[in-house]
């Protein structure tokens, strides 16, 4: 341990930079060999792909991929205006852009927590290990591991926001501030738990309360934030879709027809929303232990922190609140981006708490026996988890089986690129993001006026089908003899629109 720790305080930049460049190489390896070897996805790297294409050209866009055939404009789905800060990248990373966004995203979050560890406390072997059991968490290889989602972009600017609140340097807060509230519609919800948060910090530090100093900086921040989440969700949103689409809210239904009905049940029903943080309440027991699960990673992940730290749990409501209220269990879980949130608060919350603690060998037991933990049990849930719709194969990146595939991938991509740029086409969810650089795309089964369709045929995903529909949806253009056989190998059929 002295040896480590002579070797850190002579070369730290050295051992710094290791640290990135060790965690860019395993993000790469998850996120970008998905994506080559077609594991990636019509929803929602497709849908975003299709958007940067759209921004990019100039042109409006409108998300065409729905899997009920709708065609709304992408703010409709997801207001996401920093989607328009991504397009002049297209042209660099083609179809990689926005996986590689998200992985410097991740990078650059974690060297906010660096320079936040280190505003905290001078000790840099502490804050070395910190960065490590960060970079550890399972909400960052679960939401590499599917696609690409702009509440990561958001979530690795939240410890930039805090270290520069804790700094007083208000302008610079202000420039993430508002790079958080443009990246997704719920972020604006969220900042306003977050401000209560850093609020609830500063009063506690305070021996008098200053509310009239407040008035000027943090309670309008917070009103504004959610008027921000309310026009945006309750009219923007709805008058872009005019009824069509996906309603984000319509996971939430059972809890009320409109924005205001839900949030007023639940403050009416505190019990009963108690009870949806923990229970599985749908009466299907294969949903059983899904929650239980996430609560677990949480605490191990450095959860405990949050209950000697409570203004960092304060910013984990609405995100524990998305999670747990809604009736589509999927979100209930640790799969997916649907954790990501937690993995810069987690962080937060240790340092903070390590923060008052004066003894270092305390200090380095929790730090170290929590990083071990963390990776532990990423490790653990990686091979296995009681959360469903879950493919090891995707996050396995120290495992054979992720590189390998039975496709011929090379010939794959030699025909796909034959299709003609202009082409209007109906795809399969993994060949989405491949061919999403055009003025219409349609995910499969919805074909419409489609010039080819292209469909992976084995050893695919085929949503929003299984696999015997899949099938006979194949077979049904087949024998309309609208479309002809253009090829037909490896896996891969292409119909083109007979003349």
């Amino acid at each position: 341990m002295k040896m480590i720790k002579k070797i850190i305080i002579q070369k730290p930049i050295i051992i710094l930079v290791s640290i990135f460049i060790c965690f860019a190489i395993i993000y790469s390896l998850i996120s970008i060999v998905n994506h080559y070897l077609f594991r990636s996805a019509a929803l929602d790297l497709g849908m975003f792909n299709h958007a940067i294409y759209n921004f990019a050209h100039f042109s409006q866009n409108y998300f065409t991929l729905d899997i009920g055939g709708a065609e709304v404009n992408y703010f409709g789905d997801h207001f996401s205006p920093i989607t328009l800060l991504y397009a002049p990248f297209y042209y660099l990373f083609g179809s990689y852009t926005l996986l590689i966004i998200q992985i410097l995203a991740i990078l650059f979050g974690g060297f906010g927590l660096y320079k936040y560890f280190l505003f905290q406390n001078k000790r840099i072997f502490i804050t070395y290990i910190l960065l490590i059991q960060f970079f550890s968490i399972w909400g960052i290889y679960s939401a590499l591991s599917f696609d690409f989602h702009n509440n990561v972009i958001a979530a690795m600017f939240l410890p930039w926001l805090v270290y520069f609140y804790e700094k007083q340097e208000k302008k610079k807060f202000l420039f993430f501030f508002v790079l958080m509230i443009i990246s997704k519609e719920n972020i604006a919800l969220w900042l306003v738990f977050i401000m209560i948060g850093l609020l609830a910090g500063r009063i506690k530090t305070q021996r008098n309360f200053k509310f009239k100093e407040y008035l000027k900086f943090e309670i309008p921040l917070i009103i504004f934030s959610m008027l921000y989440f309310i026009v945006i969700v309750g009219f923007i949103m709805p008058y872009l879709r005019d009824n069509d689409g996906f309603n984000q809210l319509d996971r939430y239904a059972h809890l009320g027809d409109s924005l205001f009905a839900i949030v007023s049940n639940i403050i009416s029903h505190p019990k009963y929303i108690f009870s949806l943080l923990f229970e599985n309440f749908t009466g299907n027991e294969l949903y059983n232990g899904i929650k239980s699960e996430l609560h677990f990673m949480v605490i191990i992940s450095g959860g405990y922190a949050l209950l000697y730290q409570p203004r960092f749990l304060i910013m984990l409501i609405p995100i524990y609140a998305q999670k747990l209220l809604t009736t589509d269990y999927v979100l209930w879980g640790i799969n997916s981006q649907y954790s990501i949130e937690f993995a810069p608060v987690l962080s937060l919350g240790i340092a903070n708490f390590i923060k008052k603690i004066k003894s270092n060998k305390i200090v380095y037991f929790i730090v170290i026996l929590t990083t071990f933990l963390t990776i532990f049990y990423n490790y653990r849930t990686i091979e296995s988890r009681k959360s469903l719709w879950y493919n090891k194969t995707n996050t396995a990146f120290y495992k054979n089986q992720h590189y390998s595939t039975p496709f011929n991938v090379k010939e794959i991509y030699n025909q796909i690129e034959k299709i003609p740029d202009d082409a209007i086409i109906s795809v399969s969810t993994n060949l989405a993001p491949h061919l999403s650089f055009r003025k219409k795309i349609y995910h499969f089964p919805i074909v419409k006026n489609a010039d080819y369709i292209l469909l992976l045929t084995s050893n695919t995903s085929f949503y929003p089908l299984n696999e015997e529909e899949y099938r006979n949806k194949i077979t049904h253009y087949l024998n309309l003899n609208i479309y002809e056989k253009q090829y037909n190998k490896n896996s891969l059929l292409i119909l083109k629109r007979r003349e």
